[in-house]
């Protein structure tokens, strides 16, 4: 079959890609960088979308040549800039659908998401749940797979819970009483090969769940046993505070909690595993299994332990910025940094403009950090600047290399430190 897969480069589509592709598949991935794609999956062909924009079905009429089985997996747990629940999950989908239904493709796969019913209230549900309902009362051939949270390798969402477990002091929403149902990915793609068979599942929304709920206190510690760590140690949070706390992490555009996520897993998410064994014909792996069947290693004790290292980094370096900016325009004595400056050959007004010009970028660069839509081109910035600073002072001022508190010295380590959230703020990103 030649199937078409929307979200092809994330978590779940990077799985079917490759399981597809092993059972010799014809595999095209609908993706942003259809370069990375295939460097990834040598065997796959790759075409460029770009999902915020894709809201016409003219927009993917061109894509369905030839294409028996079409796979949404797009899916985003965050919104960011134009990316937004309401272009992702339902707008660029329902455009999809309708191509479909032009093109006359056969087959219909959409990767939705548990609790994206007639209870739903957070915006990721309600615009999982609209193009659920436009694909159901459409004539295409379709399946609604609505898996709960997701796990396996390259998680990411279970990689934020593996940080919590790690953390000397493991916060809690309330006590951890809210249940989950994670399913492994093996299980979720076991179940979509079967959905493109002939006997697969049609006309129906099947919940994907593992075989029984768990709190996520025991969520928590079964990942701490998971990292060879010892007893959990949890602070409870009140939902109020949690609230306000994703409010900031939103701000920051860090790990995925956001007023939305914490909400999702305040209301549970769990489902009857029933009706996962009577479409697929088998029992989903249990957490414990799973987790058994992979004991972890140096890399994911490593993982864990600096997951919250970017967002530390990140603070700091804002912090030290803002501060520097301005500490240098109202604090420190004006007539001794004009002194400093007289020494590098600078004074009158070039001296003012140096002074409070420099201030100003600092402190500009500083909040651009905290910016996420700014923060790559802040941390390049500062890495030009303290280079541009290093170079001045060594050339000018050579004497305060040896300056017993070290404050040139200290470039040194602020620009390793700028670096490593460079690389690694490259290679974190939430979507699905």
């Amino acid at each position: 079959m030649h199937i078409l897969i929307t979200g092809a480069s994330g978590f779940i589509g990077s799985h079917l890609t490759r399981a597809l592709l092993d059972q010799g598949h014809r595999v095209t991935g609908a993706v942003r960088d259809p370069d990375g794609f295939r460097r990834r999956f040598s065997g796959a062909q790759a075409m460029p979308i770009d999902f915020t924009r894709a809201i016409h079905a003219d927009d993917w009429l061109h894509l369905l040549h030839d294409v028996d089985a079409v796979i949404n997996a797009v899916g985003i747990i965050r919104e960011s800039g134009r990316q937004t629940f309401k272009a992702l999950h339902e707008q660029a989908p329902i455009a999809l659908f309708q191509a479909c239904e032009i093109a006359g493709v056969s087959r219909v796969i959409q990767i939705s998401a548990l609790g994206a019913d007639r209870a739903a209230q957070s915006q990721y549900h309600l615009t999982k749940r609209e193009a659920d309902d436009y694909l159901a009362n459409s004539a295409l051939t379709w399946t609604v797979l609505r898996p709960s949270i997701v796990y396996g390798p390259g998680a990411r969402s279970m990689a934020l819970f593996k940080a919590m477990a790690a953390l000397p002091v493991t916060p809690l929403v309330n006590r951890g009483e809210q249940q989950i149902q994670p399913i492994h990915v093996s299980d979720l793609t076991k179940a979509v090969l079967q959905c493109l068979t002939a006997e697969g599942p049609v006309g129906v929304r099947v919940d994907l769940v593992g075989p029984e709920p768990i709190s996520f206190r025991d969520l928590m510690k079964q990942l701490r046993q998971w990292l060879g760590l010892g007893p959990l140690r949890s602070l409870a949070i009140p939902y109020g505070l949690t609230l306000a706390a994703a409010k900031l992490g939103g701000f920051l555009g860090t790990a995925p909690v956001t007023p939305e996520t914490v909400g999702m897993l305040q209301r549970g998410n769990t489902a009857h595993v029933h009706g996962f064994i009577r479409c697929f014909g088998f029992t989903p792996l249990s957490l414990q299994a799973a987790l058994w069947a992979e004991p972890a290693c140096q890399a994911d004790q490593w993982h864990a332990g600096l997951f919250f290292i970017p967002l530390l980094l990140r603070i700091s370096l804002a912090l030290t910025w803002i501060l520097a900016g301005i500490f240098s325009a109202f604090v420190f004595p004006e007539t001794q940094s004009f002194a400093l400056l007289a020494q590098a050959g600078l004074g009158g007004g070039v001296a003012t403009i140096a002074l409070y010009g420099a201030a100003a970028l600092d402190l500009l660069l500083g909040l651009a950090t905290l910016s996420g839509r700014w923060l790559r081109p802040a941390l390049y910035g500062q890495l030009i600047l303290m280079l541009l600073y290093t170079l001045i002072i060594s050339l000018f001022l050579p004497g305060w290399w040896t300056h017993p508190f070290g404050p040139v010295v200290k470039n040194l380590p602020i620009a390793t430190a700028t670096l490593t959230l460079l690389v690694m703020q490259r290679r974190s990103a939430w979507n699905t």
